[in-house]
């Protein structure tokens, strides 16, 4: 990872989606998230007026009454008509970290480990999703995800506040 990595701003988004409470298990988490993609994709033909072209797809982890939960999602539009069993959220405007994740969908838990144990800690940031409820991080899918392909990318964000020089 770069040391110099610093904050990117993001503009901000309006999302759609069907959400899951996670558990304490990694594991488990990694199936939960799973079983929710594949339902989010079937429910997608739901979603009224929706642009079938746009492919960018949204992963939300955050923390809500004491729980965390993980949200699928797109990105809303002015005509859409949102099916029942969805929700609406927003990932606020700030300043963000951006990491890559690369290869099989089943490495993004070490991924993600490496990021909050490894990198983070060792630079002059503080971590929004520290707080006791929020955003926690965020996935961007795009063009480049492929599903379990060696090569696949995804887009991880997280929220923070800089201080000292950066």
């Amino acid at each position: 990872m770069d040391k110099a990595l610093k904050p990117i701003e993001f503009n901000g988004i309006e999302l759609v989606g069907i959400k899951i409470e996670l558990t304490k298990s990694q594991d488990e988490n990694y199936f939960l998230i799973r079983n929710l993609w594949k339902k989010f994709n079937l429910e997608l033909k739901n979603i009224k007026n929706r642009k079938s072209n746009n492919w960018e797809k949204f992963g939300i982890t955050y923390r809500e009454n004491g729980c965390i939960f993980y949200m699928t999602s797109i990105k809303m539009a002015d005509n859409i008509i949102i099916p029942q069993n969805m929700i609406t959220t927003k990932i606020k405007q700030g300043r963000y970290l951006r990491f890559i994740h690369t290869g099989n969908m089943y490495d993004i838990k070490k991924t993600i480990y490496d990021i909050y144990k490894k990198i983070v800690p060792n630079l002059q940031f503080e971590i929004e999703s520290n707080r006791k409820e929020g955003l926690i991080h965020f996935e961007r899918y795009d063009y480049r995800f492929k599903w379990n392909n060696p090569e696949s990318l995804l887009e991880i964000y997280l929220p923070v506040n800089t201080y000292g020089n950066q």
